[in-house]
């Protein structure tokens, strides 16, 4: 959902909560990255990782689109869902910078534990 905001009755509550579900699906994305790749399973865990930036991106404009309409005048009233929203937003925002990290390690152990392997079966031949 990428919603540009007119006016104030364009933030619903319908609109709140499909920008709080877009938002936990990027973070679900992101934590089954980690959990596929620790099942050594790279290029899925990289599709969730690229799934997961396509949910942030539109999260990203709907969230700018709501700084643009307020412009510092508090036209955006903030409520305690909006506020659970922002909170979402930015440990999701952090949570994928930590996946793709620990995604990268997790395929740098799996090729490791690969040329061990390989190794130890080429010196017992």
């Amino acid at each position: 959902m990428d919603m540009v905001i007119h006016s104030s009755e364009d933030i619903s509550e319908e609109f709140l909560m499909t920008l709080l579900c877009q938002v936990g699906e990027a973070r679900a994305a992101c934590m089954e990255a980690m959990v596929v790749a620790r099942q050594g399973d790279h290029l899925k865990a990289q599709s969730l990782l690229k799934e997961s930036d396509k949910a942030l991106v539109a999260v990203h404009k709907t969230q700018t689109s709501l700084i643009g309409f307020d412009e510092g005048a508090g036209k955006v009233k903030m409520t305690l869902i909006l506020t659970h929203i922002q909170d979402h937003i930015m440990t999701t925002m952090l949570c994928r910078d930590l996946a793709e990290e620990m995604v990268a390690i997790q395929h740098k152990l799996t090729q490791l534990e690969v040329q061990r392997n390989e190794s130890y079966a080429e010196a017992n031949i």
